[in-house]
């Protein structure tokens, strides 16, 4: 599955929050590299732009969008990995 725009990603983010219970997305969201679980809680959980974050975490903003696309993608996996294998 791909995302190809931030209105994706966030549907997906939502979807995910109802879909699955708080300590499920929170252990996905452990599974993440540090960088990654921390733009997700600042865009996510704080409501901070992409742009606001490269600035908080002094990153350019082409590495936070990265973090934060690469984060949608591999929790969207995480959740799918057993109808995957099965293919």
């Amino acid at each position: 599955m791909r995302f190809n725009s931030n209105k994706e990603r966030s549907a997906y983010w939502e979807e995910m929050c109802r879909q699955y219970s708080e300590s499920a997305v929170k252990q996905a969201i452990d599974s993440l590299k540090q960088d990654t679980q921390e733009v997700l809680h600042l865009h996510y959980g704080k409501g901070h732009s992409l742009s606001e974050i490269a600035t908080i975490m002094n990153k350019s903003i082409t590495v936070i969008r990265n973090h934060h696309n690469r984060g949608i993608f591999k929790l969207h996996r995480y959740f799918n990995r057993d109808a995957s294998e099965n293919v």
